[in-house]
């Protein structure tokens, strides 16, 4: 079996990021939109900071494509602040499913938020993705699936 590698996404792979988004999008059967890919890039430029992407390359190509979005609350007397990680686009070419590389997409982001500020990543699984996010130690209320990335109590 290929290798799949994980990056982070930077600004350099902007065009990147819009062409998997795209692709995702098409494969929920959205229409193509003429300027679209410019349009992306313009708003993923400005918002990457709380956009933190992942890109999964196998075989040479961009096999896949993992958009989350950083979410800081506010403060509440006595309460900490908190920072969670919602999964908003977790995306495989279908030439690539089952292979391995959502795994190891989310795998990845697992890991970097480890080491950061966040406290807990959330995404909402459907019947494709409940059975990695179970795998990954996700808890589940319902749809809405989380990890926390805190020390037990």
């Amino acid at each position: 079996m290929a290798e799949v590698t994980i990056r982070r996404a930077g600004a350099d792979d902007a065009f990147v990021v819009a062409a998997l988004h795209l692709q995702s999008a098409r494969d929920l059967g959205m229409r193509a939109e003429p300027g679209f890919l410019d349009r992306f890039v313009d708003a993923w430029l400005r918002a990457r900071p709380d956009w933190p992407t992942w890109i999964a390359q196998r075989e040479g190509e961009h096999a896949g494509i993992l958009e989350t979005r950083r979410l800081r609350s506010l403060p509440w007397p006595t309460q900490p602040e908190v920072t969670s990680l919602h999964v908003e686009n977790l995306f495989v070419a279908p030439a690539h499913r089952g292979l391995g590389v959502e795994e190891a997409l989310a795998e990845a982001m697992i890991e970097w938020a480890h080491s950061t500020d966040i406290t807990s990543v959330r995404a909402t699984a459907d019947d494709r993705t409940r059975r990695l996010y179970d795998g990954l130690g996700f808890s589940s209320p319902g749809r809405l699936m989380e990890f926390d990335l805190r020390e037990p109590s």
